[in-house]
């Protein structure tokens, strides 16, 4: 159960990323909304801090959270190469057909009723499950933000990340 929730929190990822739409529309809306985005963006973050974070969720209120990883999903480029830091769920997926595990923080909504998860890929050599917390263990990720294609899809992930489990 806990697989199928991480894969359909991925594939809402996904579709987010890649929602369709009038083209027209979408051509004449597209800058004002990534205008918004990037104002939206500015002011949920305090600026890059001392210890090099752009976006630290963990100082943020559960609204403000779940806000924020919705719109990384919805406006990627905004937070394009963007050191983020934030406090999620631990989940892991395997991926049969490249046989390999996908690493995701699930972030809940204020109300627990939605989930956002962002994808991690950590920094070093870490074997799983030998490396790893439990499912559902809570964890704070830090890295840098980043998108990439696979399957025709596009997908966000943290990348040069390092894990911190929640005691």
């Amino acid at each position: 159960m806990k697989k199928f929730a991480f894969a359909m929190a991925l594939i809402l990822s996904t579709c987010l990323l890649s929602s369709c739409g009038n083209t027209e529309s979408a051509a004449t809306d597209s800058s004002s909304e990534t205008a918004q985005a990037e104002t939206s963006a500015e002011e949920s973050s305090e600026g890059e801090s001392e210890d090099g974070i752009d976006y630290d969720l963990t100082k943020m209120s559960s609204t403000m959270i779940y806000s924020t990883v919705s719109n990384m999903m919805l406006y990627p480029d905004v937070y394009q190469g963007k050191m983020v830091r934030l406090e999620g769920n631990f989940s892991v997926y395997h991926d049969v057909s490249a046989n390999r595990y996908l690493f995701a923080a699930i972030v809940p909504d204020a109300t627990a009723c939605c989930q956002q998860g962002i994808e991690f890929v950590l920094d070093g050599d870490y074997k799983y499950p030998d490396d790893y917390p439990e499912e559902g263990q809570s964890i704070i990720i830090q890295g840098t933000f980043n998108t990439y294609n696979e399957y025709g899809f596009n997908y966000a992930q943290l990348q040069n990340a390092t894990m911190a489990v929640n005691g």
